[in-house]
């Protein structure tokens, strides 16, 4: 149980890396763009969002494939097919139960199911701020215009 535990907190660490570098250059990428949206049409700022969106899928992916890749070296699924299957279904928390770890390993893909409510967590709470930062600007627009 202890090597479930280690690995399964080694792969948990690393996707929050992965994704804290995402959200770090996604607002990079997009800081510029973020503060000229004043200036910026409905569907300009909803082109934000789109970028914004397909960056964290992207992010998301590479995470659900680190732990397809720890339960294909683990032995835990005869192909990387497979443990892509268990793994999206696993970290979006959806579990159909068609695919299951042995018992040895299933502390596993539930250490991943907490894992990706947390990173979906973090990517709601960072696409919410940047419209909260649209809305408060186009509000502090509309206080500056009036007399």
């Amino acid at each position: 149980m202890l090597l479930q535990i280690v690995t399964g907190t080694g792969v948990l660490l690393a996707t929050i890396f992965i994704h804290g570098m995402a959200v770090m250059l996604l607002f990079r990428i997009g800081r510029g763009h973020l503060d000229g949206t004043r200036k910026l049409s409905g569907y300009a700022r909803l082109g934000i969002s789109y970028f914004f969106v397909t960056g964290f899928v992207i992010a998301h992916m590479i995470e659900i494939m680190l732990w397809a890749t720890a339960y294909r070296l683990v032995g835990e699924l005869p192909n990387f097919e497979d443990a892509m299957y268990f793994s999206a279904i696993t970290f979006a928390t959806i579990g159909y139960g068609d695919i299951t770890l042995s018992n040895e390993w299933r502390l596993a893909s539930a250490i991943e199911g907490v894992n990706g409510i947390l990173l979906f967590g973090w990517t709601t709470a960072f696409l919410f701020k940047v419209s909260e930062l649209w809305s408060s600007r186009r509000a502090a627009d509309r206080n500056i215009a009036q007399p």
